[in-house]
């Protein structure tokens, strides 16, 4: 009988704690953020014209709305940034010791143009004077083995590669955003090359497979080289840049008609970049259903408007 009373009190025992637990779940200490769907984050990658080349002018420097945010790629000592961090996206955007891109007036323009509780993020891989190869993971040994050794420094920068380094970045903010879309300035060093087109279309899509994207989701827009009647060295790559919607549906050519360069026949100056930015914010603003007007050019401060009814949509 003691033994029958014994065993009673402890399946007794073991149904209230079960129950008592049920009352008291447990609660993770450590949960894993949830992504801000009002945080629309944008990769870009490219060669020096998304690198930025130019020298960051005061009107760069003044104000820098906290809305719109970098991720380090790289670690920067001046100014001080920690790879995998986001920060107020003031230039250099992409590492120390470059200058004002294409991505910086593409943010700035973006976050003027959306709602105020819409955050914008670009996440940023650049290397001056490579190829779409080095965006190719395999074929980055080959391609850079015998090259200058500037450039074997920009991709050691990266660990010797690139991609794998933006998709990496990536995932990390998709801990925090959701990926809106991809920016791309690229084909000097391709110039003219009919296999270009392709080539992107295969970062493209390991891309969206690599970030579990859904390509319908997540637009391409592809800048145009410095073009013929601006004195362009490589306004020949235009005409391969505009097969781009015909390979990769979702897609934007960002015309570069009218942006001044610096004189190398490569590089925009700082107003053309401002120009450049404006009109790639301008096309990803359409897309999220903003018709925006946009003032050209920034010479001094650059003005915006919008209906705010299409605003009040977002």
């Amino acid at each position: 009988m003691k033994k029958l009373i014994f065993l009673f009190a402890v399946v007794f025992a073991m149904g209230f704690t079960a129950c008592n637990n049920l009352d008291n779940p447990v609660i993770d200490p450590d949960p894993e953020p949830e992504p801000e769907p009002k945080f629309y984050v944008y990769l870009c990658f490219g060669q020096s014209n998304m690198e930025g080349n130019a020298t960051p002018e005061a009107q760069d420097k003044d104000y820098v709305d906290p809305r719109f945010q970098t991720l380090a790629c790289v670690n920067f000592t001046s100014p001080s940034r920690k790879m995998g961090e986001w920060y107020t996206a003031y230039p250099p955007l992409v590492r120390q010791g470059t200058g004002l891109g294409m991505a910086d007036y593409f943010g700035r323009t973006m976050v003027a143009n959306l709602p105020e509780n819409v955050k914008v993020g670009v996440v940023d891989v650049a290397l001056g004077g490579t190829k779409i190869e080095g965006f190719i993971s395999e074929e980055v040994p080959g391609y850079i083995k015998n090259e200058a050794d500037w450039l074997k420094n920009y991709f050691k920068a990266y660990d010797n590669d690139p991609y794998q380094r933006l998709v990496d970045m990536a995932k990390i903010a998709q801990e925090t955003g959701v990926i809106k879309g991809i920016l791309l300035h690229q084909g000097e060093s391709n110039n003219g090359q009919q296999d270009w087109p392709n080539k992107v279309k295969l970062i493209y899509d390991r891309l969206m497979t690599d970030l579990n994207l859904n390509p319908e989701d997540v637009p391409l827009f592809v800048g145009e080289t410095v073009s013929q009647a601006a004195g362009g060295a490589c306004w020949l790559h235009n005409n391969v840049i505009a097969k781009i919607p015909s390979v990769i549906p979702n897609s934007y050519v960002i015309s570069s008609a009218n942006c001044p360069q610096r004189g190398d026949g490569l590089h925009f100056t700082a107003q053309g970049y401002r120009i450049m930015g404006q009109r790639y914010a301008k096309a990803a603003l359409k897309v999220l259903g903003i018709e925006a007007t946009i003032e050209e050019p920034a010479n001094t401060a650059t003005r915006y408007s919008l209906c705010s009814a299409a605003k009040d949509k977002l």
